[in-house]
């Protein structure tokens, strides 16, 4: 996932030291570290839009459990709480609704940028099926934000 599609998310974790298991050392997150939250708070995303989460925050929950963040210099070291899931999960959803700029100078197909090609690997290799009759994974390269939108009219 581009770090430019997501820079609320970046902005959020930047500043944390995290201790991941009680074996390793706290560091600051890496940029495969921040590629796996933003892939998680997706999925996470999508699993409360589909209704198919077993935890409160599923996929996102299971990545940072165990996790100790410090999320600021001073700050006291403490698990992840469901206001940083839940801030998570917006900044990913406000990063990918965002508009995003085309190039107009190249011919239609042939600008395909590398967030498009980030987005078009959340793409599920399941055969799950909608209530109306709809593959997930169709839907989905159709309308990549298709879950967001159903997940924010339920939210409203």
């Amino acid at each position: 996932m581009s770090v430019e599609v997501l820079p609320a998310l970046r902005s959020l974790v930047e500043s944390w030291v995290v201790k991941k298991t009680p074996s390793t050392p706290p560091r600051k997150l890496s940029a495969d570290d921040l590629d796996q939250l933003a892939r998680a708070s997706i999925e996470t995303l999508a699993q409360r839009a589909l209704g198919t989460i077993d935890g409160e925050w599923g996929s996102l929950e299971e990545l940072t459990q165990g996790w100790v963040v410090q999320r600021y210099r001073g700050a006291t070291p403490g698990p992840l709480v469901e206001d940083d899931f839940r801030h998570c999960v917006r900044f990913v959803l406000e990063g990918l609704s965002r508009e995003r700029p085309t190039d107009k100078s190249q011919p239609s197909g042939e600008g395909v940028s590398a967030a498009d090609e980030a987005l078009s690997t959340f793409v599920p290799e399941t055969d799950d099926v909608l209530p109306d009759g709809r593959k997930v994974a169709d839907v989905l390269r159709e309308d990549p934000f298709y879950f967001a939108r159903e997940h924010l009219a339920l939210s409203l």
